[in-house]
């Protein structure tokens, strides 16, 4: 009885044939545990996983691309029935003051856009050098000639102690306005 249709065909048989008996529900749960013991596992294959995986991200993309035109169009809705409504109660005044609106919302605007083009420049530029500067210490020798600048560095500081040790003994302490 290792098929799970036979196993299955068995625990029908106890679901239809047997009546509350005394125990006639453990044995039906029973049977009912050996059918989905012996059903295969189902597992998804990779190109499925993929195809699920790549199919929800393009869903997600989708509904932000919409979320980002609906807003975009309610804010273009808004601000033509604002203009609308400021042209009519105010007549020709309304017009200068929407136009004068509309020229220093632009200004704004491509003052804002120059700076963030500008400051994303800098930014690639600075991504660039630290790119160029890491592979130069990523290399063997670029590397060694780090750490032989930073042994000269400490031998150059010793000796530049060494020598003011000596200097302060010659003069002594007060040449230097140290009081020992």
């Amino acid at each position: 009885m290792g098929n799970w249709r036979d196993l299955a065909n068995y625990w029908l048989s106890f679901e239809r044939h047997l009546d509350e008996a005394a125990g006639a529900d453990e044995a039906t749960d029973a049977a009912f545990a050996k059918v989905f013991a012996a059903l295969p596992a189902v597992e998804p294959s990779a190109a499925f996983v993929h195809q699920a995986v790549d199919a929800a991200w393009a869903a997600r993309a989708r509904s932000r691309r919409a979320a980002v035109f609906a807003g975009l169009a309610a804010s273009v809705a808004v601000t033509a029935s604002g203009a609308a409504v400021a042209y009519a109660l105010l007549g020709a005044a309304g017009g200068w003051l929407l136009t004068s609106a509309v020229a220093a919302a632009t200004r704004i605007a491509m003052s804002v856009l120059g700076a963030a083009t500008t400051t994303l420049e800098w930014w690639l530029a600075t991504v660039h050098v630290g790119g160029a500067m890491a592979d130069v210490v990523t290399m063997p020798q670029g590397a060694a000639a780090l750490a032989t600048i930073g042994l000269i560095g400490v031998v150059a500081l010793y000796m530049l102690r060494r020598l003011l040790q000596t200097e302060l003994r010659f003069r002594g302490p007060r040449a230097f306005g140290v009081l020992a």
